[in-house]
């Protein structure tokens, strides 16, 4: 019998080759686009609101250990205007990202002019009972926000506006991280916990639609005024006076549910 040598019988024959050129055109096609949509994402730079999306899906819901904030742009709040410029990079809506880190840029005026005026907007008509201020803890204490008013409406943008809160942030009882001035750079545990613990500013149950907050004096900063994240929540356990009109910064406790 006839037999190739070994090393001939080893070689594809011309059926073999061609159906490993249609196997390798058809991976090639498959993979193609998935390569480009890989490369596309890896160069994709997410928005401080879409990290935003993925931590509130990785949570299970809105509610977090301040109740539920109803005015971040996840939940559908949004920014409206504001009676002074801002500085490029750290616009108004940074306040409603749900950041409060020194990864990602709070607000900050231009200047120093004060009072500023920014006007927000819910979703729709809800029910709030607690308001928080955060400063952002990458600035400097001195630009922080001070004396402030939030201001609330249910019938426009442009008002009549009542008042939700007017208070003082101490920035003395403001713990966590240290600001830059101390520091003189971010430290590894700011790059990992920096969330500042701040005071919380309960109120009693109140609609709002449309919010303005007033800042009327900073830190003693010349330069600008900043801040981190402005919002506005409802716990399911607070109380307060019903004729409270203005807070220190204490939270209390009650047993009121939330609305159904």
């Amino acid at each position: 019998m006839n037999r190739r040598p070994w090393w001939i019988r080893l070689r594809p024959t011309r059926e073999e080759l061609r159906s490993y050129a249609v196997v390798a055109g058809i991976l090639t096609v498959i993979a193609t686009p998935v390569l480009l949509l890989v490369r596309e994402m890896a160069e994709t730079q997410l928005a401080p609101e879409e990290f935003a999306r993925i931590a509130i899906a990785l949570r299970g819901g809105f509610a977090g250990p301040d109740g539920t904030n109803y005015l971040n742009t996840v939940f559908g709040g949004s920014y409206i205007r504001g009676s002074v410029a801002s500085a490029p990079g750290h616009q108004p809506p940074r306040l409603i990202d749900t950041w409060a880190t020194v990864r990602v840029p709070g607000w900050r005026s231009a200047d120093a002019t004060l009072p500023v005026d920014l006007d927000f907007a819910l979703p729709n008509d809800l029910t709030v009972n607690r308001a928080i201020l955060r400063p952002h803890p990458g600035e400097p204490t001195s630009t922080w926000v001070r004396e402030f008013r939030v201001e609330v409406s249910t019938t426009g943008a442009e008002g009549p506006y009542t008042l939700l809160v007017a208070g003082e942030l101490d920035h003395s009882t403001i713990s966590g991280v240290r600001p830059p001035e101390i520091t003189g750079r971010a430290s590894e545990a700011q790059l990992t916990e920096d969330r500042l613990n701040v005071p919380v500013f309960d109120v009693p149950d109140t609609a709002v639609r449309w919010v303005r907050l007033r800042i009327l004096s900073n830190g003693g900063s010349d330069a600008y005024t900043s801040l981190a994240e402005l919002e506005l929540l409802y716990a399911s356990r607070v109380t307060v006076p019903v004729t409270s009109t203005t807070t220190t910064g204490v939270s209390v406790t009650g047993s009121r549910r939330p609305p159904s």
